[in-house]
């Protein structure tokens, strides 16, 4: 078996491991809101201030399953989010919270770019060899 092909295998683990959490997560609230909207449970309050969860339980799976730096970045980001959020439902930031996260994203991504993050174009790498 080549480098490639556990490569490959990994991947696709990996992108199967994502649809089942994924699957899940769907499958949960949905069933919690058909619940609700049924009167069996009152999940609406709870959804309403508990929803940031969400957020931050997709950065610690993409930091769990993903690998690399991306994944690190990607993951704190919506764990930050997140927590940005929740604690503005549970009342612990009385300050509207868009008004905090929109510039929090501009910083965010000005340190992406400024590092050098994939998808920005690591230039220097790739023409290192190409000068004369």
């Amino acid at each position: 078996m080549t480098w490639d092909d556990r490569n490959r295998r990994q991947g696709r683990a990996v992108r199967m491991k994502g649809r089942t959490f994924t699957g899940g997560v769907f499958l949960i609230v949905g069933a919690l809101l058909l619940l609700g909207n049924l009167n069996v449970l009152d999940i609406r309050p709870i959804l309403s201030q508990w929803w940031p969860l969400i957020l931050m339980v997709i950065g610690i799976r993409q930091m769990l399953l993903l690998r690399g730096s991306g994944a690190w970045i990607g993951g704190l980001f919506w764990i930050g989010t997140g927590t940005l959020f929740l604690a503005s439902t549970l009342g612990y930031i009385h300050a509207a919270v868009t008004s905090i996260v929109w510039p929090l994203m501009l910083i965010w991504f000005g340190v992406l770019i400024a590092l050098g993050h994939k998808g920005c174009g690591d230039r220097d790498s790739i023409h290192e060899g190409s000068e004369t």
